[in-house]
């Protein structure tokens, strides 16, 4: 196996392993192919690594730019355009991260706009009222996850600039009253999984249908560019099953405006991993949709969704690590690769010890708001 088999190999698995990560396609792809290279990668090289066409990969850079700190040069006597990122994979980690907090502000923005607008009317019922509250809770959840995780990269800068990446605690674990928080996530299930009232049958139904179709809509007009569009619909059809408690295909059809068919995939899948459950009414034909979980545990499922990511790059990482360890001799491409996937391998370590930490810290946070006043679902 050569050098250029090995970077083709770990560039597929880079992008392959992202399904369940929220990144658009051939984003992740098209990014590692950059940084693996020592030197500023052409259009041409990044077709070869990531096997994509080149309309694809033009796409691709198109994005990249966008988004990243990707920088754009040229060669004397060479009309071609070459490509670089100037940074580790731990700064590439915290670019990600950083990119996912500008989109959390733009979701918060809208959130705060909707929950404003529905606030003044004056003749909320109960339906109205439990998608207000719904949107109060999910915009608590926004600001606590964007003030940890701006915490959080700020030691993660610290980190790569001192060239120490050390375990990451927010908080020290040795206060963390276990049994209490237990007991809080416990009262959080039991009060978000009481059986819902159904929505308005009366000439209210269209104004409250109304209402989700422009918070939906919402959704996916803000949707960050760093996102595949299916992250927006999934939001959607995951929103609307929380939001009513019991729902039919047709009723999420009504209020988030998307095909039958892509309706159909997600609920398939948010039933198989165990988001939402299925159920029938007596001998009656039609589906029911339900929430599996409660709200909170919806929340922070998205740290054991990290957890299970990071578990499935690192062995693969390590098996990298000793087929590049294996060449023969050792140019200065390979040693180059070799360090890039070290850096790797510690990076996406910090990300698993700063998950980890996070969703303790959530919870205390969580319930910290709790003891103050705030209703949760």
């Amino acid at each position: 196996m050569t050098l250029d088999d090995i970077k083709r190999e770990f560039i597929r698995f880079m992008e392959e392993v992202r399904s369940g990560e929220p990144y658009a396609k051939n984003f992740m792809g098209g990014l590692v192919s950059i940084i693996v290279e020592p030197k500023p990668i052409s259009q041409e090289r990044i077709m070869e690594l990531t096997g994509n066409s080149q309309g694809t990969v033009s796409l691709t850079l198109q994005k990249l730019q966008l988004l990243m700190p990707i920088r754009t040069t040229r060669k004397i006597g060479d009309r071609k355009h070459y490509y670089i990122y100037n940074g580790s994979p731990e700064r590439f980690i915290l670019d990600l991260w950083q990119k996912r907090i500008e989109a959390q502000i733009l979701d918060m923005k809208q959130l705060e706009a909707m929950i404003e607008k529905m606030k003044d009317k004056a003749d909320r019922n109960a339906a109205f009222e439990r998608f207000f509250n719904y949107l109060k809770n999910l915009n608590l959840y926004h600001k606590l996850v964007h003030e940890l995780r701006s915490k959080g990269i700020s030691k993660f800068e610290q980190s790569i600039d001192s060239g120490s990446l050390e375990s990451l605690s927010l908080k020290d674990s040795g206060a963390l009253e276990k049994g209490r928080l237990a007991e809080f996530l416990g009262h959080l299930r039991i009060t978000s999984m009481k059986d819902i009232e159904s929505p308005p049958k009366d000439k209210s139904l269209n104004e409250y249908t109304r209402t989700k179709n422009d918070y939906y809509s919402g959704i996916k007009t803000n949707l960050n560019p760093l996102y595949s569009q299916m992250v927006a619909n999934q939001m959607m059809v995951i929103h609307e099953v929380f939001v009513e408690g019991t729902v039919t295909q047709e009723q999420i059809e009504k209020s988030t405006l998307l095909p039958r068919s892509t309706i159909s995939e997600i609920l398939s899948q948010s039933v198989k991993i165990g988001i939402v459950r299925v159920s029938k009414k007596g001998s009656s034909r039609i589906k029911l949709y339900q929430p599996a979980i409660s709200f909170s545990d919806l929340m922070l499922s998205n740290y054991d969704q990290v957890a299970r990511h990071i578990s499935q790059v690192m062995p693969r990482l390590t098996e990298f690590i000793e087929l590049t360890k294996k060449m023969r001799p050792k140019s200065v491409e390979t040693k180059w690769f070799l360090k890039i996937l070290i850096g790797f391998e510690k990076a996406y370590s910090f990300t698993r010890d700063f998950s980890n930490s996070m969703k303790v810290e959530m919870v205390i946070r969580m319930k910290e708001e709790y003891d103050r006043g705030f209703v949760f679902i």
